[in-house]
């Protein structure tokens, strides 16, 4: 007979029901009498039970590229809040206010950061999947993958906030310009 039989309970089934109707079916004199059965639990690859060994090492990395990210955004809205000190005088001259002058970093940043997401989002999704589905095949798994939206709706809400919160000091540098200086200059 066979030396191992590999149970899949179903999506909806009861995992405890199922172990029941095993260890019934375990006890039975015709299935005894070609050794004691055992009932193992859930037996994954050696290349999971590794990939567990990792710990924190994948959140360390995001928080690193992440860290990356908002440095990049920040030096982005600095340069060009210096670069652009004529366009910023100008509109000061037309009517601007502080706020509005720093509203406009604020929105520039926003921005970045959506277009980014509404780019990267579906892209990293498919790609992460794809990569997904090739180790799993590689290893002899089941790929099944999933996309947490409540974590995604999480970031993209995290990635705008943080994106304004980056934006205050810029904004408050472009709030500062001195349009009679800057267009003394000109």
């Amino acid at each position: 007979g066979p030396q191992a039989i590999w149970i899949r309970v179903r999506s909806n089934g009861s995992p405890g029901k199922a172990l029941a109707s095993l260890r019934r079916i375990i006890q039975s004199p015709t299935i005894t009498q070609y050794g004691a059965p055992t009932i193992s639990s859930v037996q994954r690859p050696a290349q999971i039970i590794n990939y567990r060994s990792m710990g924190t090492t994948p959140a360390l990395l995001g928080a690193g590229l992440a860290a990356g990210a908002v440095a990049a955004l920040g030096l982005t809205l600095v340069s060009s809040v210096r670069r652009r000190r004529h366009d910023l005088a100008v509109l000061k001259t037309l009517g601007f206010t502080k706020r509005q002058l720093a509203t406009t970093v604020a929105w520039q940043s926003s921005v970045s950061v959506a277009v980014g997401t509404i780019i990267g989002t579906p892209f990293g999704i498919i790609l992460g999947r794809t990569l997904w589905n090739l180790f799993a095949r590689s290893i002899h798994v089941v790929p099944k993958s999933s996309v947490p939206i409540t974590s995604m709706a999480l970031v993209v809400i995290g990635g705008l906030l943080l994106a304004n919160a980056v934006a205050i000091i810029p904004g408050r540098d472009a709030a500062r310009t001195s349009t009679a200086l800057v267009l003394k200059a000109q």
